[in-house]
């Protein structure tokens, strides 16, 4: 069955299994990748976070936080 993009009224095949399969890897690895970096003590604040999505749409979008801070312990 094919599904319909709400953006843009044109309809895609649905996912296949092997699609599937695919995608979900790559978010594994990525969920892998930040556990990582939070267990290595990197993290970016809530308030960083906070202001950069404010900040999308704008005149001037700040960049994507990155994760630099050594986490307290």
């Amino acid at each position: 069955m094919d599904t319909m993009n709400l953006d843009t009224g044109q309809t895609q095949p649905a996912e296949t299994d092997e699609d599937r399969k695919r995608r979900f890897a790559l978010e594994a690895e990525g969920i892998a990748h930040a556990r990582a970096s939070i267990a290595a003590g990197y993290y970016a604040t809530s308030a960083e976070v906070n202001a950069w999505i404010e900040s999308l749409g704008t005149s001037s979008p700040l960049p994507v936080p990155y994760p630099r801070h050594a986490r307290p312990r």
